[in-house]
């Protein structure tokens, strides 16, 4: 059973990824450089909540999915990991590639983050995007088994420590700083879909009065989220709450719902968006479309709509169903 409000949130929360990384490909590129501060600041707003609510929503649907199955937990894992690992290699040789023939026949320069020996080291170090699906792997493997052992509120206080106070991780391990970034709302997510009734008792006998109050934490710490993860993750939580409550209020408005599509295929779109929002950035300025809502408005459509099309399509047929993740053929038996 799917909670419908909680997919149109997570749909809602993929729009954000895409509308982030198409303003941040125009910030880059100084197209617009008139209008740099105020694309800077709408990044920044989106940034300092929108990961933080995709893990949260993926560990409360963890352990809201993985606690009605019946089977054992290495099964749960396995099966998770021969779904998602396959899609990871996949896609960051696609990318890597992607990046090396934009050096052949675009006027893009080769960085060194993308180079033969770091292609090499996606086991460790995933390539640009890639290290949210890295992290959820890790996560969806490491989670279970922690929580088997300890119970799972001591789990997110010690993925919590770690955030606050730990120092950050340089070098190659330096994805360790994403994974303790990810696991704490992860974990968090997790401990709340235990609590799921009390939760909801309490939401709806105050949600006008928790979503004022995570509102106005939310204006108050954004300005010093670089001060201390302590701020950020106030920050995060706020805006997260806040969307939350919004979204579950008006759940059966029909601007709600139409997200839930999005939410339904958000690990695809979040795959796929970035290889329509950069080549579209370069047809508007061979076309001289300037713009600025229209390359905004039909960069953010086209890098979400058309991912949905190609996830649907590879969904369809048996032999092509583990690209995105919903593999047919290997998953294992009970």
């Amino acid at each position: 059973m799917r909670i419908e409000w909680l997919d149109s949130l997570k749909g809602f929360a993929i729009f954000l990824v895409v509308v982030g990384h198409v303003i941040l490909g125009y910030i880059r590129a100084e197209t617009f450089t008139e209008y740099q501060w105020s694309l800077q600041f709408v990044y920044d707003v989106i940034y300092s909540f929108h990961m933080p609510l995709f893990f949260l929503i993926s560990g409360f649907l963890y352990k809201l999915t993985w606690a009605r199955k019946n089977t054992g937990l290495l099964k749960k894992i396995s099966n998770k990991f021969l779904n998602m690992v396959p899609m990871y290699l996949l896609f960051s040789v696609v990318f890597w590639l992607s990046k090396y023939y934009a050096t052949l026949y675009g006027n893009i320069q080769m960085s060194d983050h993308f180079n033969l020996v770091d292609l090499m080291h996606i086991y460790i170090a995933p390539l640009s995007y890639l290290w949210f699906l890295y992290v959820l792997i890790w996560l969806f493997v490491a989670i279970p088994i922690f929580e088997s052992i300890i119970k799972p509120t001591i789990v997110f206080i010690i993925f919590l420590c770690l955030y606050f106070f730990m120092p950050p991780v340089h070098g190659l391990l330096k994805i360790i700083n994403l994974i303790i970034y990810g696991g704490v709302y992860f974990t968090l997510g997790s401990v709340l879909c235990m609590y799921q009734d009390q939760l909801r008792t309490i939401i709806c006998n105050k949600l006008n009065g928790i979503g004022f109050i995570s509102i106005v934490l939310a204006v108050i710490t954004f300005p010093y989220i670089e001060v201390h993860n302590i701020l950020k993750f106030i920050c995060a939580i706020s805006g997260s709450v806040f969307l939350s409550i919004l979204f579950f209020k008006f759940k059966n408005i029909k601007w709600v719902t139409i997200w839930n599509i999005c939410g339904r295929y958000s690990l695809g779109i979040y795959i796929l968006h970035l290889y329509f929002s950069g080549p579209l950035r370069t047809i508007f300025k061979h076309l001289s479309i300037d713009n600025i809502m229209v390359c905004l408005i039909l960069s953010c459509m086209i890098s979400t709509i058309v991912p949905i099309f190609i996830v649907k399509f590879f969904d369809r047929y048996t032999l092509t169903s583990w690209v995105f993740g919903n593999s047919k053929l290997i998953k294992l038996k009970s």
